[in-house]
Parts: structure tokens; sequence; C-alpha cells
């Protein structure tokens, strides 16, 4: 889902457009300009607890590294006696909390979850430096931001599913001084939706990970 057919479908909702496309105009201007905060508040919700927003960063621990290099989703660090300390913050955009069940160490053509590794605070990971591997991480992360340059083209990052509750959520805050009825029948649609987007994704698995870990923090 765009920004644009993210307002398009709330004004339609909300009887608040004329034509099959998105006609801004004194009617609904209003409503245009409150959007990027109502849909910027139904995306943290969403985020948090529907559907996650999973990126992925890699770490590498090897004899073959010199000094810490840094890319694109990437840290790698040489090996070492001591403990690394990483801030996840650092590396990894719009960093929420680490997905516990899906920190995985490739190591001597062992790949499966990690064992040795600890969390200090929210963003602080704990790697022992003497285990060379790659680790990959998966990590939950923040919504994008929408404002009022956002442009129209900009993909909505959240799944199909958690994207077109968006407008339901928009629509209900907009219209309360309008149409409180209406405006809590969007709600109530809103929030059953949000139900079953948890109970879809939790039978699909994505919540939860068999195996072993050391840290059972998870993103909720």
């Amino acid at each position: 889902m765009t920004w644009k057919q993210c307002k398009l479908i709330a004004l339609q909702t909300m009887f608040s457009n004329e034509g099959a496309d998105l006609n801004a105009d004194d009617s609904n201007q209003d409503y245009i300009n409150a959007m990027p905060g109502k849909a910027n508040e139904a995306m943290h919700q969403l985020a948090a607890v529907g559907r996650p927003i999973l990126k992925q960063f890699e770490i590498e621990i090897t004899e073959s590294a010199a000094r810490k290099r840094t890319a694109t989703e990437k840290l790698t660090l040489p090996a070492a006696e001591a403990r690394y300390k990483i801030k996840l913050t650092d590396y990894c955009p719009r960093f929420r909390c680490l997905e516990p069940q899906r920190l995985m160490l490739d190591s001597g053509g062992i790949y499966a979850q990690a064992d040795e590794w600890d969390m200090e605070g929210d963003d602080v990971l704990v790697l022992p430096g003497n285990i060379t591997g790659v680790y990959t991480l998966w990590y939950a992360a923040y919504p994008q931001v929408i404002d009022a340059s956002t442009p129209d083209d900009t993909v909505i990052e959240l799944a199909p599913e958690a994207a077109v509750l968006i407008p339901l959520y928009i629509a209900a805050e907009l219209y309360k001084e309008d149409e409180l009825a209406m405006a809590t029948m969007f709600r109530n649609e809103f929030e059953d939706g949000l139900v079953k987007l948890q109970q879809s994704y939790a039978a699909s698995g994505g919540a939860f990970r068999s195996g072993r870990t050391r840290n059972t923090t998870g993103w909720w």
C-alpha cells in the first residue's frame, strides 16, 4: 500500500472524497493535514502488538579481521578473548528490540540458534569474542515516520494485512467530532482487525520459535 492509497481509502471510508482518485479540496483538506500523525499512531500499534517489522543484521567474528569493519547490514569484528558489547541502535536502522528466538550462529559448518549471548539494557548485545562465525540476528524495527512532506508513492513498510488497517484507524480518529457513531464503528473494526492480525501471526509460528536461548525477552 502506498501513502496515497492509504489517504484515499481513509477519505473514502469517511465519505469525504469525490471520484475514484484522491481529490483534495476545502471539504477534506483538514482531514488530509491531520492524517500523518494518525497514520504514525496506527503503524506503531500494528508493529508493536500486531505484526512486527522484522529486519536482518549480521555480525561476523573472525580471525582474519585486523579491526572492526562496518558495511550495510553487517558488522565485522576481530576475534578476541574479551567480550564484545554491541549497541545495536548504532548499526540497525530504527531498532526497537531483538527477536531472541531468531539469533542464529553459523560456526564451524553448523547453523543453529546462538547460545552464548546476553542483552544489557534494551539494545546492547553482548557476544563472546573467542567464538568465531557469523551471527544472523532478526530485530523488530520501528515503523517509518510519515509527515506532511512524505511523497504519495511512498510504500508503507508493513505487511499488507497490517497496512490495510491504517485507513480504518485514521478514519476512526478523524471522524470522532463529525460522526461519533461511525467513528466508533471504524475503531471497533480496527481493533477487531488487530486481534485477528495477532492471532494469524501467532498461528503462523512467527511469534515463537523452538530451540534454546539464554535470553527470553520478546519483541512485545
